[in-house]
């Protein structure tokens, strides 16, 4: 029964926490956070050096081209003839 509560307190922690956060930095905070469980039974809510690692792809990829050279920012492609 206290893992079930963990677990929907680190959800809850998690969606409280994940606003305004892309998506490699999310993973990494879950990834963080898992870890925690795992070795401590607690979950600490500061940030990890995964959830970091995320924020960082997360500020390089913002903004960076999908396709290195090509000068679209994201969308829909444009339509071929």
């Amino acid at each position: 029964m206290r893992s079930v509560l963990a677990i929907a307190a680190a959800a809850a922690l998690l969606s409280v926490a994940a606003c305004g956060q892309g998506p490699n930095e999310e993973a990494g905070e879950a990834a963080d956070s898992a870890y925690e469980e795992a070795t401590t039974g607690d979950i600490d809510p500061g940030q990890g050096p995964m959830e970091e690692a995320g924020e960082a792809a997360d500020e390089a990829a913002d903004g960076a081209d999908a396709v290195p050279g090509d000068s679209t920012t994201g969308g829909v492609p444009p339509a071929t003839p």
